[in-house]
C-alpha cells in the first residue's frame, strides 16, 4: 500500500471541484480517489469499495498523471514542409542547422502573419489533444518580420483557455547585424513576452548578443531562455560565455538552456565540469530529442547520439525537461505536439529503460518543465495544482513506455 491518506483544509467560499474515482497513481499501490477544490488537490485517499456515484469521474483503474508541460515549442514554424518543398529547400543535401535557419528565413520572407495562423492552430489543437496543459512558446523577433507577431501569438493562444502559455522573445537570427534589434526585443517584451530569449550561436558576436539578453532580463526582472550549443563540436560550445553572466546578473534559478547537443560529444572530464556548473548555477536544461537527432551527427565520425546526456545531467543534479520544439519543418520533419512521444524517444536514445529512470522522464515532461515555467506544485499530491490526465494505460510508467492516448483531462 502507498502513502497514508492526506487531506487539505477546504477552501473558503464557493469553488468548483471534482472527484476522480479508482485511479492508478505513480508511487502508490492499488486504486485511489482524488478530490480537487478551487484549482488544487484537496484529498488523495484509497479508493472506496462502492461504485462511483453520478457526477463522479471514474478512471476505471487506468493510470492518472499530472498534465504535460512543453517548455520549448515554436508555433510560428509549424507544418512548413510543403511550403519549403515549393521553395526548393530539399533540392540539395539533407539540411543541417545552418541550412535549416537559412531555409526558414527565406520562407518567412514570403509569408505574412496570416499565413502562420493555420499552422499555429493545428499545432495548438494537437498539443491539447496530446495532454499538454502549459507551454513556453518561442516567438521569432527579427527586422524582416512584422512586430505584430507577438500580438498574433497572444490572439491565437487565447483561443485555447485550457492551455497556459508563456511567450519568449526569441532572436532566431541574432541581434548584432541590425541596430534595431535591441528596440525590437524590448518592444516584444512590452507587447506581452514574459521571457527574454537568446540564440548566440546564430550571431556574429555572441558575447554582445548575450550581454543584450542578460541586460534586458536584469533590467526587467525576467527569466532567460537560450538556444545554446546546438553543435556536434564541443570546441564550439558557448556555455562558458553564459555562466559568468548568470552569476553577475543574479539570475541563478531563472535561466534555461535548450539543446546543448555539444554535451553529447564532450569528453568525460569536461562533461563532468559542465554538468557541475549547470547544477551550481541552477540552470535548467531542455532536451529536444526529435530536432537534435535530426540535425546532429552529419559532419563527425564516430557519429554522436546528438542529444544531451540526460541521465548524466539528472544524476548531476541538473533540472532536465523534455520538449517538442519544432513540428514538420526544416528543423524537424516529424511531430504533432505529443510530449509522451518525446519521452518515449528519450527513453531509447538516452538508454533509460529502468523504472526509476522512466519515472524521471515522466517528470521531465510534467513537474520539471512546470518548475521552469513557475507553475507551482505539479504532482498528484495534496496541494498539487496540475490538471490531471487519465491515460488509456494500466500503469503511470506506461506513459513513457507506450505514449498512450489521453482519455480525459480534469482541471
Amino acid at each position: 500500500m502507498g502513502p497514508a491518506v492526506t487531506e487539505a483544509a477546504p477552501a473558503d467560499g464557493p469553488v468548483a471541484g471534482w472527484l476522480l474515482r479508482r485511479a492508478r497513481l505513480a508511487g502508490r499501490d492499488g486504486l485511489w480517489d482524488v478530490e480537487a477544490t478551487g484549482g488544487a488537490l484537496r484529498a488523495v485517499r484509497p479508493a472506496r469499495a462502492d461504485a462511483p456515484a453520478p457526477g463522479d469521474h471514474d478512471a476505471g483503474g487506468r493510470a492518472v498523471i499530472p498534465g504535460l508541460v512543453d517548455a520549448h515549442v515554436h508555433l510560428d514554424k509549424a507544418y512548413a514542409l510543403g511550403a519549403l518543398e515549393r521553395l526548393g529547400a530539399f533540392d540539395g543535401p539533407a539540411p543541417g542547422l545552418a541550412a535549416a535557419i537559412g531555409a526558414t528565413r527565406a520562407l518567412r520572407a514570403t509569408m505574412g502573419l496570416d499565413d502562420l495562423v493555420p499552422g499555429m492552430h493545428r499545432l495548438l489543437a494537437a498539443m491539447v489533444r496530446a495532454g499538454t496543459v502549459a507551454a513556453r512558446v518561442h516567438v521569432e523577433i527579427d527586422p524582416a518580420l512584422d512586430p505584430a507577431t507577438v500580438a498574433v501569438h497572444r490572439q491565437v493562444t487565447a483561443e485555447y483557455p485550457g492551455l497556459t502559455v508563456q511567450l519568449v522573445a526569441f532572436p532566431q537570427n541574432g541581434t548584432s547585424a541590425d541596430p534595431s534589434m535591441p528596440a525590437r526585443l524590448a518592444q516584444a517584451l512590452d507587447d506581452g513576452c514574459e521571457v527574454v530569449g537568446g540564440c548566440p550561436y546564430a550571431d556574429d558576436d555572441p558575447r554582445r548578443h548575450l550581454d543584450l539578453v542578460f541586460g534586458l532580463a536584469r533590467e526587467r526582472d525576467l527569466p532567460v531562455d537560450l538556444h545554446l550549443d546546438l553543435t556536434d563540436d564541443p570546441g564550439a560550445a558557448q556555455l562558458d560565455l553564459v555562466l559568468p553572466l548568470v552569476e553577475r546578473a543574479g539570475l541563478a534559478g531563472r535561466v534555461t538552456v535548450g539543446h546543448m547537443t555539444a554535451l553529447a560529444a564532450t569528453p568525460p572530464t569536461r562533461l563532468a565540469h559542465w554538468i557541475g556548473e549547470l547544477a551550481r548555477h541552477d540552470i535548467a536544461l531542455v532536451s529536444l530529442p526529435t530536432t537534435d537527432l535530426w540535425l546532429s551527427g552529419r559532419d563527425r565520425f564516430p557519429v554522436p547520439r546528438g542529444v544531451a546526456p540526460i541521465r548524466d545531467l539528472l544524476d548531476g543534479g541538473v533540472r532536465v525537461a523534455l520538449a517538442s520544439n519544432n513540428h514538420q519543418n526544416a528543423f524537424t520533419p516529424v511531430g504533432a505536439g505529443g510530449l509522451l512521444r518525446v519521452a518515449w524517444l528519450a527513453s531509447l536514445v538516452a538508454h533509460i529503460g529502468d523504472p526509476a529512470g522512466q519515472a524521471r522522464l515522466l517528470d521531465a515532461v510534467s513537474a520539471s518543465p512546470a518548475a521552469i515555467l513557475g507553475l507551482g506544485q505539479w504532482d498528484v499530491e495534496v496541494g498539487g495544482r496540475a490538471p490531471l490526465l487519465v491515460l488509456d494505460a494500466e500503469e503511470p510508467l506506461d506513459a513513457v513506455r507506450e505514449a498512450p492516448p489521453i482519455l480525459a483531462r480534469l482541471g
